[in-house]
């Protein structure tokens, strides 16, 4: 990936498919969690449109910060600061790389995983919250680049696992956030944040086609 102009583009593509997606991520939200997540999502990436605006010249690391920034800013609350840290540690990542490889990406994806799973309390795959479609998402991708694949089959490997890892917070229990309050009650729907996670993947598959 280039420094300049193609994050833009994947940021802007992105940010529009999470505020196209808000009535569905409302929905799921509803019905275990606040219901505002996906008015959260909007927000937050609308900021993020806003903050990038006119920014196609600059370059990997300050886009990242700019999205992390207005995500943290318009989010709020615990999804802000997870969004948040996730974009930051991925610019932190990419600042000590003499160029943006492939590899570098995926370094900076499972940073920004780490970052996610730190933030969100330590979360793990089968809490069922948005993780369990981040790590097996960002592990697929990593895998298919470090095998030699190229940018557009990591990230149809990156949906696909995305997609699978959302479907299975159905049938767990929630054990974190407002959802844990129900316990087992909470099986049976999916967790909102992991569809958000599926919705980011497939922005991101469009884009590179």
């Amino acid at each position: 990936m280039e420094k300049k102009n193609s994050l833009f583009g994947l940021l802007t593509a992105i940010s529009h498919a999470m505020i196209e997606a808000e009535p569905v991520l409302t929905e799921l939200d509803s019905v275990i969690g606040d219901g505002d997540c996906g008015q959260g999502m909007k927000a937050g990436f609308t900021a993020v449109l806003k903050a990038i605006e006119g920014a196609e010249g600059a370059n990997v690391q300050d886009l990242l910060k700019k999205t992390a920034m207005a995500l943290i800013s318009a989010v709020g609350g615990t999804s802000g600061a997870i969004y948040g840290t996730a974009f930051m540690k991925m610019a932190a990542t990419v600042a000590k790389a003499s160029e943006v490889s492939l590899s570098v990406i995926s370094d900076a994806l499972l940073a920004a995983l780490e970052g996610a799973k730190m933030r969100g309390e330590n979360t793990k795959v089968g809490d069922k919250t948005l993780i369990d479609a981040f790590e097996p998402a960002v592990y697929a991708f990593k895998e298919k680049i470090e095998s030699g694949a190229p940018l557009r089959e990591a990230c149809a490997a990156a949906t696909d696992a995305a997609e699978k890892g959302s479907d299975s917070t159905i049938d767990l229990i929630a054990r974190k956030g407002r959802a844990s309050y129900l316990g087992e009650r909470s099986i049976g729907h999916r967790d909102a944040g992991s569809y958000g996670i599926v919705v980011i993947c497939k922005a991101v598959q469009e884009y590179v086609g």
